[in-house]
């Protein structure tokens, strides 16, 4: 018998707007939304945080308002933080039904993650994560700039609550306890595995990431790796390449905004100045935090990965593979003059962006068709996607 006392959770005092930490606990399947506390004075309350540009962004729903940023009293929240494994740890997060936690309620394998009477919930239908009060029996959400307030026990039922599950480990879990488990591959991951990283750190050892074409890309700087990478800009997801700069990572991401031209600098509003901006390239100490793609072992994920070109990775439905994308921007291995350089390429506009030493390719129509974009291909061993 176990009697080793399981740590408590981890929460990490960090400043809004400065770069996103490592290992913050994320809402299932929603690669850009982390579990947030603004511990108050009045009383604690959960919320939702969001990478924006590489810093922490963040919003609340409190006193029948939405709170972001400059209104967070203090102007510091608390991130959930996650290192390790449910070995070392002795436990690993998970979100369930809230009717589901209340019917298991007490049985000693799973505690709620609360802070008060607070407790971070997932209305899975608004994509949106908020605070449930468990004395009052009702959740708040900040849904964009709206206060939502639910109370109804059956529109509560299936919205998720986070928990830490005391006994066995996550679906998809690569530790050596779960790989040399007979039956792991029972339960996959299902999903792509962005992890958080900061532009300028050491480049990771203990994690695999996604490498363009499984080999060296042949750049102008001669043959070079280029991995996957994914960053936010004001809420949009952008596609890149991060690589092995000497030790550190470095990344490259395009925002094009076709055809956009700044016709009076000293008059221009603040969007379209931020628009004028967007045509060039984003890389080094700007990016701030940025997230990178885990590769998985193919029976942990429940899939494995695959290169496939253009015309046929953009023609997904009802096959059996379908593009790595957020937004309808995917991974893309683009061919500018007689280089090939890891880029973007939005599905449903038909363009492929690429940037080098501060120039911008772009390619459409036609010029695409043979492009290589990352997709992901179910398994004949594993369940469906």
């Amino acid at each position: 018998m176990n009697l080793q006392k399981v740590p408590d959770d981890k929460w990490k005092l960090q400043k809004i707007s400065t770069t996103f930490p490592r290992n913050a606990v994320r809402v299932v399947n929603e690669p850009n939304m982390y579990v947030a506390l603004w511990p108050r004075k009045d009383a604690p309350i959960m919320g939702s945080a969001w990478n924006d540009c590489g810093v922490v962004q963040c919003a609340f729903a409190a006193d029948k308002k939405v709170l972001k940023g400059p209104q967070i009293e203090g102007g510091s929240i608390q991130l959930l933080i996650y290192e390790g494994n449910h070995v070392t740890n002795q436990f690993y997060y998970d979100w369930l039904p809230l009717l589901k936690w209340e019917f298991i309620e007490g049985n000693g394998r799973r505690e709620l993650v609360q802070s008060g009477e607070a407790v971070p919930i997932f209305w899975k239908e608004k994509k949106a994560l908020g605070n449930y009060d468990l004395d009052k029996k009702t959740a708040t959400f900040a849904i964009a700039d709206k206060f939502e307030e639910i109370t109804e026990k059956n529109e509560l039922k299936n919205m998720l609550v986070l928990v830490r599950t005391i006994n066995g480990g996550p679906p998809g879990c690569t530790c050596e306890q779960c790989s040399s488990d007979e039956h792991a591959s029972k339960n996959p991951l299902m999903v792509n595995d962005w992890g958080d990283f900061c532009c300028g750190s050491l480049w990771p050892a203990d994690k695999p990431i996604m490498r363009a074409l499984n080999r060296p890309m042949n750049t102008p700087r001669g043959p070079q790796d280029h991995f996957v990478a994914l960053w936010y800009r004001h809420g949009k997801p952008l596609m890149g390449r991060a690589w092995n700069d000497n030790g550190k990572i470095n990344a490259s991401f395009v925002e094009y905004v076709a055809g956009f031209r700044l016709c009076s600098p000293a008059f221009a509003t603040e969007s379209e100045r931020n628009a004028a901006s967007s045509n060039h390239e984003f890389t080094g100490d700007v990016i701030g935090s940025l997230q990178m793609l885990v590769k998985l072992p193919a029976t942990t994920a429940g899939f494995e990965y695959c290169w496939l070109p253009y015309e046929q990775a953009s023609r997904y439905i009802d096959k059996d593979f379908a593009p790595v994308h957020m937004s309808h921007v995917a991974p893309c291995v683009i061919q500018a003059e007689d280089f090939e350089l890891l880029g973007s390429v939005n599905l449903k506009q038909e363009r492929a962006e690429v940037a080098f030493d501060g120039h911008v390719h772009v390619l459409d129509g036609p010029k695409i068709r043979q492009l290589q974009v990352l997709c992901r291909k179910d398994r004949d061993d594993t369940m469906v996607i």
